[in-house]
């Protein structure tokens, strides 16, 4: 016998409304298509045979012609709303009018509540929602429970395939069982019912014994009053209710991002008729509950992606720059089980398989990695009920795991990582037995929809499951793959760059060439004549024997000192380096300091304004302000009063470094020299020094791609300009 699914159900083409109001329709001339036939127990005098056809205008119940319709009558929007208050026939009524398509629809509600809600009222439920940290929904059960004085305030939150289970729950008669923790089968509330509830956020009904009226209507289709409030619901719903021993209830959407998370439930013994203002109220607090319950999951999801953060940094750091990072990764194996909540982690790379935790044997692994590969999307195979669906590999690796993530990160060198999650017993209690009943339509022939009778708990045992993986999960698997696989791909490009390296380190054996064939002459020279001095001269003089010794042992501290700055030098000249951000502020005032040591220059005032962090790599900018803090502090230690500045701002283009003086400073003409390797400034023989530190600076701004400017003068300073890019 055919069979009427709950789904078929046509809820907003009833046609029928509640009893609390009344409803016309018109056309956008304001011609009446439809009114409910108890339009004449609100309003007397007005033949309800007579009005379909009139212009609403007529009827004289509002000034229609203001500017309640003309802003829906020119509009082009498909759906709006406006209410307001207003008096029919010496009582007060909510007026609601609403645009769906191109019909007008004229609404009016009996007002029951007498005194507006004190605004302080609101603001101190807010306040209560937006301090609470963990049980936002209970918190907010009880605040409309405290305000809509229903019997039971349940939240009700939907799973991913559509049954739900309550969350929260306050009961304001203590006689009546818990529903806390229930679940709900699917088909309690239908596909189109939850699609109703994602466009019309509050659904109620103040009677479910209450003959609803009917809407008498010449349309030529079937009327649209899925944004009427006032709307009758499902007779099968309505029975639904009385079966659950109540007879009146509320419903408001719960809705975060865009999706229908949950409902906020209310249910009532007796009729009730809960007022416009006092659901309006209920909906902005769901609403703001709803926003604060989406501020506390992204704050856990931000601390959580600190997390995988922190171990990224932690395996880039400790691991891949290993040359064999397989036994480094092993020992962070427990980490990365841990953030996956996994009970066992098998990490493969090559021929070698490390296993921690509860695994299986690794001869069982490999025979099970084609079919893992199989399955696998884009190198990401998970599922937490394997037993169902994917028996093969279940039957591989035993019922004792029921879920797994597999990730490969390179089938050439069979690199991958699978955690493992036992199977987990649990006991889902339910609202009654979730099982669909039908009865037999005689008119119609036809079995149709009953609504269950039970709501008693009811237990059953889930097996063949593990817990399922989170969305975030899923992006640490993600993220982590990335990680590693660009851990190999930087491994494989070595070789190219080590080539690439030979050839910056040839031009440095040229550097070191013409520093061992030009300027190391002088001192060998002196070295050399002051040796043969020695050697022939059989009675020398203690005086020329001090100033002979002096010269040798000058000229061997001044090639040692050039051969090491040459070394300082071919290192910047030939360094591959990663860019990453440089906290500049960690080591700037630690050059200071060792700088006024060195150079005995602790009475120079330095000054450090705002310092930005910086784009480039690590040593090589240390290296920098090295040189050229350096350099200010030990070329105007001599000055009557000498003060250094280090400074920083962002711009459009960058970060602009600035590096003052008030020290020697130096000649224009020779400004266009001041980057030769060993020269130096014409007024600094004062100072110690081998030409070499400006160098290296200009070696390691052409390296990280930074400009560098100088502006100087005789005895006035020197101000120097570094542009960071981003």
């Amino acid at each position: 016998m055919e069979k009427i699914n709950c789904e078929d159900e046509r809820i907003q083409f009833l046609g029928q409304v509640q009893a609390i109001g009344f409803l016309l329709v018109t056309d956008s001339s304001g011609k009446i298509l439809a009114v409910s036939d108890n339009f004449d127990q609100f309003v007397q005098g007005i033949d309800l045979s007579t009005i379909i056809d009139r212009n609403i205008a007529e009827l004289n119940l509002l000034d229609l012609h203001g500017k309640i319709i003309s802003e829906f009558i020119h509009s082009t929007v498909t759906e709006r709303k406006s209410a307001q208050l207003v008096e029919v026939a010496d009582q007060s009524m909510h007026f609601t009018l609403s645009q769906l398509n191109d019909l007008y629809y004229f609404e009016f509600e009996r007002c029951t509540r007498k005194e507006k809600l004190p605004l302080s009222v609101f603001n101190n439920r807010m306040m209560e929602l937006q301090y609470e940290k963990e049980h936002v929904w209970q918190l907010l059960s009880k605040v409309i429970s405290e305000n809509l004085l229903v019997d039971r305030v349940m939240v009700y939150q939907f799973n991913e395939d559509s049954s739900g289970v309550v969350v929260a729950e306050t009961l304001l008669s203590p006689e009546l069982d818990s529903y806390l923790g229930l679940n709900y089968p699917e088909f309690d509330i239908p596909k189109q019912a939850r699609e109703l509830y994602k466009r019309k956020h509050v659904r109620f009904i103040a009677d479910v014994n209450q003959t609803p009226a009917r809407l008498i209507s010449n349309a030529q289709h079937d009327i649209d009053l899925s944004t009427i409030s006032i709307r009758s619901l499902s007779p099968i719903h309505l029975q639904y209710i009385r079966n659950a021993g109540f007879e009146s209830s509320i419903s408001f959407s719960i809705m975060i991002n865009g999706k229908l998370w949950g409902l906020i439930c209310c249910q009532h013994r007796t009729p009730l008729h809960i007022d416009r203002e006092s659901r309006t109220f209920a909906l902005m607090l769901t609403n703001f509950a709803a926003n604060r319950f989406q501020q506390l999951k992204d704050k856990k999801r931000i601390q959580y992606l600190q997390e995988v953060q922190e171990l990224v940094l932690l395996l880039k750091e400790k691991v891949l720059l290993k040359s064999n990072f397989f036994p480094e990764l092993k020992q962070y194996a427990s980490h990365l089980q841990e953030m996956l909540g996994a009970d066992g982690i098998a990490i493969g790379f090559d021929d070698g398989i490390h296993l921690e935790g509860t695994t299986i044997d690794k001869e069982v692994l490999r025979s099970v990695l084609p079919l893992l590969r199989e399955q696998a999307k884009d190198g990401l195979f998970t599922d937490n009920s394997l037993s169902n669906h994917h028996p093969a590999i279940s039957a591989v690796i035993g019922s004792q795991f029921q879920g797994i993530a597999f990730s490969e990160i390179d089938e050439n060198r069979s690199f991958f990582i699978i955690w493992f999650r036992k199977e987990i017993l649990l006991d889902r209690n339910w609202a009654g037995k979730p099982e669909k009943f039908y009865e037999l339509d005689k008119e119609i022939n036809k079995l149709k929809p009953s609504p269950r009778t039970s709501f008693n708990s009811w237990r059953e045992q889930v097996s063949g499951t593990s817990p399922k993986w989170t969305n975030r999960q899923l992006l640490f698997i993600e993220r982590i793959k990335h990680v590693l696989r660009e851990g190999l791909i930087n491994k494989a490009t070595e070789i190219d760059n080590l080539n690439k390296q030979l050839i910056e380190r040839n031009n440095a054996l040229d550097t070191y060439a013409y520093t061992i064939s030009h300027d190391l002459k002088n001192p060998l020279s002196a070295i050399k004549l002051s040796t043969e001095f020695l050697q022939f001269k059989r009675e020398v003089k203690p005086e020329a024997m001090a100033k002979m010794t002096k010269n040798i042992l000058d000229s061997v501290d001044i090639i040692l000192n050039m051969l090491d700055k040459i070394h300082q030098f071919s290192k910047a000249s030939a360094f591959n380096f990663d860019v990453e951000t440089v906290e500049t502020e960690n080591f700037i005032q630690e050059i200071v300091d060792m700088s006024k040591h060195r150079f005995q220059a602790l009475h120079v005032d330095v000054q450090l304004g705002d310092l930005v962090p910086v784009k480039g790599e690590r040593t090589l900018i240390y290296q920098l302000f090295l040189n050229l803090v350096g350099n200010a502090i030990k070329y105007s230690s001599k000055s009557p009063n000498p003060v250094v500045q280090v400074s920083s701002a962002k711009t459009n283009n960058g970060t602009i470094y600035t590096i003052q003086d008030n020290g020697i400073g130096m000649a224009e003409e020779e400004l266009e020299t001041v980057f030769e390797i060993f020269k130096r400034m014409s007024n600094s023989t004062n100072f110690d020094g081998s030409g070499v530190g400006m160098a290296i600076v200009k070696r390691i701004t052409d390296k990280l791609g930074i400009d560098i400017s100088i502006k100087s003068k005789l005895g006035e300073g020197t101000t120097i300009r570094l542009m960071f890019q981003d």
